[in-house]
């Protein structure tokens, strides 16, 4: 019975080719074969006179006794296993197949896989048969050469009559999924349970680290089911598998859920466990639950590692919780955890994104102090938070002290301070550093050639970053929308709004759709021209296209309305608030300017001057505050028609003034770090960049 429901299992490609030979009854390539005999030279078999002495179940007199190792044998080199093999084959009596056994598995734990191939094929010359378990060693063997093949030692099983075994299945499951054929494993895993073979959990772990790989996650997690009704009982690795790709699926509730279930069945959740569970939590922005996890695993003398700790440490940094992260390095360095460079750079950057300099430096100072030397990337973070907040002269500091600790600055950090430069005027510094970046092999990518060509146009060189732009067209790289939206905010800015809408219609001939930034740039410059019919066709037409205009869209548009004393402005204050986006504190003060606006917002036929007066001391006093928390933009007499409590904008607002602490761009950082980056410091390329102007790709 065994062998008639087993010959459904086998695969339809385990039939050998005519052109194959037959190899211990099995197909195999005869470019392998000729391989696997020059691995086992006649120089090697005899090269100790006393083999046995590095294998541990052999006596000193050389007879041949079962193993008391449960381990088998060890060797130190593959020579000594092939001299212990000949020395076998050439004993009287042979020993057991068992001992061959034992070391067959010796030479597969050096992943010597071809060799023991061979090594069969001596020893059915030999006359040694074959058992189950030297048939499994094969099967393991060719489901790392070629899976298939592992099915044909599978038919070779049933031919003989001998019962395969449960490890015989597995292993078999197990060479798929290393193959990439998940459906084909998980298919004949289904025809095997199907047909009555029971899995074993290394079994189920296999198929569902399968299962996981091609993202069938909710498949894997629903075999725990299966697992349950079959009476095999899931382990550690079984839940931390599922766990850990729900969580890198964003479905974390789902995997917080799977680890209730395991607790509740006494299974204990280990360090790789807590750690998955945290990357979902920070990836999620839920940085004050990972913390909670944080402790529980302490609570239980479970130890994080050095990746456990740097991870919460590097969320926390990018939401902007630097002193958390630096009670969380606290108490990673008195568990005797060292942090490493990545634990550093991510608190770094953190301080950097507060724009605290001053204490980015003293972690690089300590960094160094400790035996951990700084990279590129540290350098490059520390440079970018120095141009940030404008003192070029700290950022070149630093880069000449990466150059002096013989690091090769990349492309980032030329950026970064060609970047700060431009910024800071010193326009023929930063051609100056251009030339060294080529000098130095370093070609130019998207970001520097942002950079420049926002640099070019801040300065006023508004031509050579035409040329520039259009050089890059007729090179390898081509611009992105970032950059075109750079190009098309200049010729809009300059009067030059024929040329800009040419360019907006060529971005679908060239495969770009633009995006939301690039068409409120458009409706910017139409605006700024008065031409406000176009204006709200584009903007009707943006959400039509698929992208919904955001809340810097509708000021930006509504502020061109407001401008122009057009009066579908009340409307689309409506339409924005109704959609739960807020008016920015420019907006609200031309709001406020507007007396039929307020009448109209206000559903009154008058307006008290008292009532305007005070909007208007509200909206100066927000507007000039340096408070980074505060919220511009909450007039108290219009709190019920305009939900004016608009945090930072995602990205800053055309022609608006700069408001002083943290701008946009670092809130959008943090942003994009709470809605699920990988574990990683912020990219070191952010610089800032003037309103309505974006000089970054991510």
């Amino acid at each position: 019975m065994a062998m008639k429901r087993l010959s459904l299992l086998l695969a339809p490609s385990s039939a050998a080719s005519p052109a194959s030979p037959a190899f211990l009854g099995f197909p195999f390539e005869r470019s392998q074969l000729r391989n696997m005999g020059m691995i086992l030279k006649p120089s090697l078999l005899f090269k100790d006179n006393n083999p046995f002495c590095c294998l541990h179940s052999c006596s000193s007199s050389g007879s041949y006794r079962h193993s008391k190792d449960k381990k088998g044998c060890s060797f130190s080199n593959i020579n000594n296993a092939l001299s212990a093999f000949n020395h076998m084959l050439h004993l009287q009596p042979q020993p057991s197949i068992v001992q061959f056994s034992k070391l067959l598995s010796a030479v597969v734990r050096m992943r010597y896989y071809e060799t023991v191939v061979f090594l069969s094929k001596q020893m059915e010359l030999a006359g040694i048969s074959h058992n189950v378990y030297t048939f499994n060693i094969l099967i393991n063997c060719f489901c790392h050469l070629h899976a298939d093949s592992g099915f044909s030692v599978l038919a070779k099983i049933i031919k003989l009559g001998f019962e395969p075994s449960v490890v015989t299945f597995s292993t078999l499951v197990n060479g798929l999924c290393i193959e990439g054929r998940i459906a084909r494993a998980v298919e004949f895993f289904n025809d095997m349970v199907a047909r009555g073979y029971e899995p074993n959990l290394h079994t189920y772990n296999t198929i569902i680290n399968g299962l996981c790989k091609i993202g069938d996650t909710s498949v894997a997690a629903g075999l725990l089911k299966k697992m349950d009704e079959a009476g095999c009982e899931p382990d550690v690795v079984t839940y931390n598998t599922i766990i850990d790709n729900l969580c890198k699926d964003r479905l974390v509730n789902e995997a917080l859920d799977i680890f209730s279930q395991m607790k509740g069945k006494s299974i204990k959740p280990d360090v790789i466990t807590y750690t998955s569970l945290m990357h979902g939590l920070c990836n999620s922005g839920q940085w004050k639950e990972a913390s909670a996890l944080l402790n529980e695993m302490m609570g239980l003398n479970i130890m994080p590692d050095v990746v456990t700790f740097s991870m919460l440490i590097d969320t926390l940094s990018k939401e902007g919780e630097v002193s958390e992260a630096q009670g969380v390095l606290k108490q990673m360095t008195e568990k005797g955890v060292e942090p490493n460079i990545f634990t550093y750079n991510s608190l770094m950057d953190g301080y950097c994104l507060r724009r605290e300099v001053v204490e980015a430096r003293k972690i690089l100072d300590v960094m160094i102090s400790k035996g951990c030397s700084p990279d590129v990337f540290s350098y490059s973070i520390l440079i970018n938070g120095y141009c940030k907040t404008k003192r070029i002269d700290d950022a070149k500091q630093v880069f000449d002290e990466m150059v002096h600790q013989g690091l090769i600055p990349d492309t980032v950090s030329y950026s970064n301070l060609i970047g700060g430069l431009f910024q800071a005027g010193r326009v023929l510094e930063a051609k100056e550093l251009l030339k060294d970046m080529y000098t130095q092999g370093h070609s130019l990518n998207l970001i520097t050639y942002s950079i420049l060509l926002d640099g070019l146009i801040k300065q006023g060189c508004f031509d050579q970053a035409l040329g520039l732009f259009r050089d890059m067209q007729n090179s390898y790289l081509k611009p992105d929308l970032a950059i075109y939206n750079i190009i098309i905010d200049a010729m809009c800015k300059s009067g030059k709004l024929k040329d800009a809408r040419e360019l907006f219609l060529q971005l679908s001939v060239k495969g770009l759709q633009p995006n939301v930034r690039v068409w409120t740039t458009i409706i910017n410059g139409l605006c700024k021209e008065g031409l406000l019919d176009e204006a709200y066709k584009a903007f009707r037409q943006m959400e039509e296209d698929g992208f919904p205009p955001d809340n810097c869209s509708y000021n930006v548009f509504i502020r061109g309305l407001l401008q122009h004393k057009d009066p579908r402005a009340v409307q689309l204050i409506s339409e924005m608030t109704g959609k739960g986006f807020s008016a920015d504190v420019h907006t609200t003060e031309l709001v406020v300017d507007d007396d039929l606006v307020v009448k109209q917002l206000l559903g009154s036929c008058e307006v008290h001057q008292g009532e305007k007066k005070r909007c208007r001391i509200d909206t100066e006093k927000q507007s000039s505050s340096g408070n980074s928390g505060a919220k511009p933009g909450n007039p108290t007499c219009l709190p019920m028609m305009m939900h004016l409590e608009a945090e930072t904008m995602p990205y800053t607002s055309y022609d608006a003034t700069e408001t002083d602490g943290k701008d946009a761009k670092d809130a959008n950082e943090r942003k994009e770090a709470k809605n699920g980056k990988s574990p990683t410091p912020a990219n070191p390329t952010a610089v800032d960049s003037t309103p309505g102007i974006s000089i970054l790709h991510s």
